[in-house]
């Protein structure tokens, strides 16, 4: 009788021990869970930009985990740290793409898309000679992060394997940049023209190298030597030292002249080329041209530079961005480049010109928003000069 009630006392503080051990695992969980998800809305709120896949769980022993992929380190970091703060055991199983394997663009324009198909929506181009940081390369599609923070997939065969040592002395060579506003072509010799003699055609912004390090220029053409080792020779006054684009000062006749440019031009989604655009990226090719970087989405640009309130639009200047979209929630759908009086360049159905002055004839009613100026904000978040970008220089 006396064993009897032993084996239920031990039976008994056994299963108190269990169930504190697993309140206490939940608990944990739970709290790490809490963690994660903070860190995921303070380091990581835009998936457009931050990788963040990353997850607390118990693995198959029963053991805190907290494993996944993230493409910053900070992120990992934050994650850890806090963790640690918090007095949580786990193991860590967080894996970090690396940063020093690069891809560049080695056709004019290369299609970006939200998933690895080309039947996936677009979300970004990219054009030749731009950088990419190289997240994932297996497959038909490698997964790639643009110069302006963009994450997306690129087919593979639009795109070159650069190591880090290939980006090193690529940021060292003697570069130049197409400055023509409208797209021209490199030929397979100093006097070839004709249309079998075309080497590929290149867009403003395009970004090549030349043969040797020395630049050659024969019949008014530059021997210019492209990102997978092609080579062929362009009209030389179209080009300029990237240095020298780099170098540029803020210029709204450089940003609206690119954007006039390319008036009557079909809107796409996801175009940001001089080739064809959406409204965004009308804005980005255009500040491009004078060597500023923007962000990628209309929504993303209008939490940039200064604002300036709708009701204040007689105090814009030429090369602000107008924001529209919904006035009730304030949801920014639509982008525009201010010129004057009222009046804007955008792309919309086409690239055209509207105003925001409602005694216009070419006023539009979608609701305007607000405005912000990016001139004299070069170097705050999300606005990124090209001379001062580490992929470049």
């Amino acid at each position: 009788m006396n064993n009897r009630r032993l084996i239920l006392s031990a039976f008994a503080a056994a299963a108190m021990a269990f169930c504190a051990s697993a309140q206490s695992s939940t608990e944990a969980l739970a709290k790490a869970q809490s963690v994660v998800e903070n860190v995921h809305q303070t380091v990581a709120p835009d998936a457009r930009q931050i990788i963040f896949d990353i997850k607390a769980y118990n693995d198959n022993d029963g053991n805190l985990t907290v494993g996944g992929k993230t493409s910053e380190t900070s992120a990992r970091e934050a994650i850890v740290g806090a963790l640690n703060d918090n007095g949580v055991d786990f193991v860590e199983k967080i894996e970090v793409y690396p940063a020093d394997r690069w891809a560049m663009t080695r056709i004019p324009v290369a299609s970006h898309r939200t998933a690895g198909r080309h039947s996936a929506e677009m979300a970004t181009q990219s054009i030749m000679g731009m950088p990419l940081r190289l997240l994932e390369s297996d497959g038909e599609f490698w997964r790639v992060q643009t110069h302006d923070g963009y994450i997306a997939y690129v087919p593979s065969s639009s795109v070159v394997a650069k190591t880090d040592d290939e980006m090193r002395q690529w940021r060292n060579a003697k570069r130049f940049v197409v400055t023509s506003l409208y797209q021209i072509r490199a030929y397979n010799s100093p006097e070839a023209s004709g249309p079998r003699d075309v080497v590929t055609d290149l867009v403003n912004g395009s970004i090549v190298t030349v043969p040797g390090g020395v630049p050659s220029i024969e019949n008014g053409r530059l021997h210019i030597e492209l990102p997978d080792g092609r080579t062929g020779w362009a009209e030389a006054e179209y080009f300029a030292p990237i240095e020298e684009w780099a170098a540029q000062n803020f210029n709204p006749d450089t940003i609206l002249d690119t954007a006039y440019s390319m008036e009557g031009s079909p809107y796409l989604w996801g175009g940001t080329s001089t080739k064809t655009l959406d409204c965004s990226g009308l804005a980005k090719v255009s500040y491009l041209s004078n060597g500023i970087i923007l962000m990628r989405d209309a929504s993303q640009q209008a939490k940039t530079g200064t604002r300036i309130e709708a009701k204040d639009w007689k105090t814009l200047r030429a090369g602000d961005l107008l924001f529209f979209g919904n006035s009730s929630t304030g949801r920014v759908t639509h982008v525009a480049i201010y010129d004057h009086d009222g009046n804007y360049v955008h792309s919309s159905g086409r690239v055209k010109r509207n105003s925001v002055d409602p005694e216009s004839p070419d006023y539009l009613t979608t609701p305007f928003l607000h405005a912000v100026r990016i001139a004299g904000n070069e170097e705050t978040p999300g606005i990124t000069r090209a001379r001062n970008h580490p992929w470049y220089f």
